[in-house]
C-alpha cells in the first residue's frame, strides 16, 4: 500500500492532506463529537424511518449489469441443507430444528454506501510526469493485476474499514427533488438545488448529510419481478455532476456525505465532452478529491412525505455500512430519527 505521505501533488481542489497525511475518512471527520451532540437535537418525536430497500430490490439487474442481484440458499452439512433441519437428526431426543442461510451478491446492488476505494482517479501525484491510479489523500487501493489473482482480499486502502469503525451518525438534511420536479428525468443544476433549498428554508450545517429524493427508489420497489425495469434508466433527477457550479458548492457547504435514492446520486457521462476527463465527475470530486462517501439507492420517499407534512427538513440518522474488510462498497440499513 501506498501511503498518503508520499504525494508531492494533489489534484485542483482537493483536501488531500488536511486531515493529516494518512486519513482515509476524508470530510467525514467533520461529524464528531460536538456534531452528534447537535443531530441528536433533530429527535423531537422519537419516530424512525428505515431508509433501506429489500436488498433484492431492484428486482431486475438493470441499473449496472455487472452486479447481480442476492441469491439465497440453505448452508449445507455432508451435503444436507440446513434449513427447518431438526437436530434430533443428529442426536436422537433434541428437539431443537436449525435453519442457516448463505447469501451472495454484489454489495452495491441496492441500497448501499461507496467507499472512498470505489472510484480513483489517473492522476500525477509524484509529479513525474507519469499519470497512475490514485484516490484520496493519494492512497492506492489494490492494483488490477493483484485483483485477478487468487489472492485478491480486497482494498488494501480506502476501504469501508473506516466508514464501519467511524460509526456515521449524524445530521441529514433531506432536500426533495422529486417534489419540484416530479418522476420525468432531468438533470438537477446548481440553480436547481439552489431554488429548491431557497423555496423550503432548508440549511446546511458543517458535517451534514444531505439526502437527495428523487423517488426513483420508490419507482423500483412498486415494480414487480415481470415488469419492464427499463423505466428506471429514463426516470427521475440525477444530479448533473458537468456543472462546476454545483462541485463547487458541495466543498464550500462542508457536508460530510451525499445521499440519493438514485442510482448513482449523479447522472454518469457515456461521451467525453472533452478530450480527457471522468465519466463520473461527482463520483471524482467527492470520492476522490474530497473523501466524501455516497449512499446511493435509499429508500427516501417515506421519510420525505413525514418530513414536509410537518415542514421539516433535518433529521438524526443513523447510517453504519456493513463492516467487511476490504470492500470497496457496502450494504446499509440507514435509520432516520426524527
Amino acid at each position: 500500500m501506498t501511503t498518503s505521505a508520499n504525494w508531492k501533488q494533489r489534484p485542483a481542489g482537493a483536501n488531500w492532506g488536511d486531515f493529516g497525511p494518512d486519513d482515509q475518512l476524508g470530510r467525514l471527520n467533520l461529524i464528531d463529537a460536538t456534531a452528534r451532540v447537535r443531530a441528536a437535537r433533530e429527535i423531537q418525536q422519537g419516530l424512525s424511518f428505515s431508509l433501506s430497500l429489500p436488498l433484492d430490490v431492484p428486482r431486475q439487474p438493470v441499473l449496472n449489469p455487472r452486479r447481480a442481484g442476492p441469491v439465497i440458499r440453505p448452508s449445507m452439512k455432508n451435503g444436507i441443507p440446513i434449513f427447518n433441519f431438526p437436530l434430533g437428526t443428529d442426536t436422537p431426543g433434541a428437539t431443537d430444528v436449525v435453519s442457516d442461510d448463505v447469501v451472495t451478491m454484489s454489495p452495491q446492488y441496492s441500497t448501499q454506501w461507496d467507499a472512498l476505494g470505489h472510484v480513483c482517479s489517473c492522476f500525477d501525484a509524484q509529479g513525474s510526469g507519469t499519470a497512475a491510479p490514485v484516490g484520496y489523500n493519494g492512497f492506492r487501493v489494490v492494483s488490477h493485476q493483484h485483483a485477478v489473482t487468487n489472492n485478491f482480499n480486497g482494498a488494501a486502502a480506502l476501504s469501508i474499514d473506516p466508514m464501519a469503525q467511524h460509526g456515521i451518525q449524524g445530521r441529514g438534511v433531506l432536500i426533495d427533488l422529486r417534489h419540484h420536479f416530479g418522476d420525468q428525468a432531468r438533470l438537477v443544476s446548481f440553480a436547481d438545488i439552489e431554488a429548491v433549498m431557497k423555496a423550503d428554508r432548508i440549511e446546511l450545517l458543517k458535517g451534514d448529510i444531505v439526502c437527495f429524493h428523487t423517488g426513483l427508489a420508490d419507482i423500483a420497489l412498486n415494480l414487480n419481478a415481470e415488469a419492464d425495469h427499463e423505466i428506471l434508466k429514463t426516470s427521475c433527477c440525477a444530479l448533473d455532476g458537468n456543472d462546476p457550479k454545483l462541485l463547487e458548492w458541495i466543498t464550500q457547504s462542508q457536508v460530510s456525505a451525499l445521499a440519493a435514492d438514485n442510482h448513482a446520486v449523479e447522472k454518469r457521462n457515456y461521451t467525453l465532452e472533452k478530450g480527457q476527463g471522468p465519466l463520473l465527475p461527482l463520483h471524482e470530486h467527492c470520492l476522490v478529491k474530497l473523501g466524501m462517501p455516497l449512499g446511493e439507492l435509499w429508500h427516501l420517499s417515506i421519510l420525505a412525505k413525514w418530513l414536509r407534512e410537518h415542514q421539516r427538513h433535518a433529521f438524526f440518522l443513523t447510517a453504519p455500512p456493513i463492516y467487511l474488510r476490504g470492500m470497496v462498497g457496502a450494504p446499509v440499513n440507514p435509520v432516520a430519527t426524527v
